[in-house]
């Protein structure tokens, strides 16, 4: 079987050469060495270190902004007023929707008080408009809302539960 490095044939060639080639050729082999070790380890951890820097400096600056967003909200519910309790709470969606010419097409009980509004065909300004105006003149707000588009109109499904005792 034949090795891939023979010891006692690179000891010998070792021991053929000068001390001036043996000293040239340790010095080569220390460069490639150093290239090898920058190049193929130092470089790649100074480049995953910069990208680790900017991810964690995004990740704060992100962090920052949502927690100045969450204020912001905060703020404004803090300027809300409170929603309805009891019948009053179905009564104002319902006057309301009809106040912004939102035609509810169903309401259905969600049970745990919950109040599923159904709208077949309604234009994008007006429902979103009147969800804000729901939410800035009586305090309420869609637990969920799904939107679909079908011919040129919006079709909805809101819920809304009432307000927590």
């Amino acid at each position: 079987m034949t090795r891939l490095f023979d010891t006692a044939r690179l000891a010998d060639w070792w021991q053929a050469r000068e001390p001036r080639e043996r000293w040239m050729v340790a010095v080569m082999l220390a460069a490639v060495a150093a290239f090898v070790l920058w190049y193929g380890v130092i470089a790649p951890l100074r480049q995953a270190r910069d990208d680790a820097r900017a991810r964690h400096a995004d990740a704060v600056a992100a962090a920052q902004e949502i927690e100045r967003a969450l204020a912001r909200i905060e703020a404004s519910a803090a300027r809300l007023p409170p929603a309805p309790a009891g019948d009053a709470f179905a009564t104002a969606i319902i006057d309301s929707a009809g106040a912004a010419g939102v035609a509810i097409s169903r309401q259905d009980d969600g049970g745990g008080g919950v109040l599923v509004i159904a709208i077949d065909a309604v234009g994008t300004p007006a429902l979103f408009g009147w969800i804000d105006t729901l939410r800035r003149e009586h305090g309420i707000a869609p637990l969920t809302l799904q939107v679909d588009k079908r011919d040129g109109r919006l079709r909805a499904e809101l819920r809304f539960a009432p307000p927590s005792s």
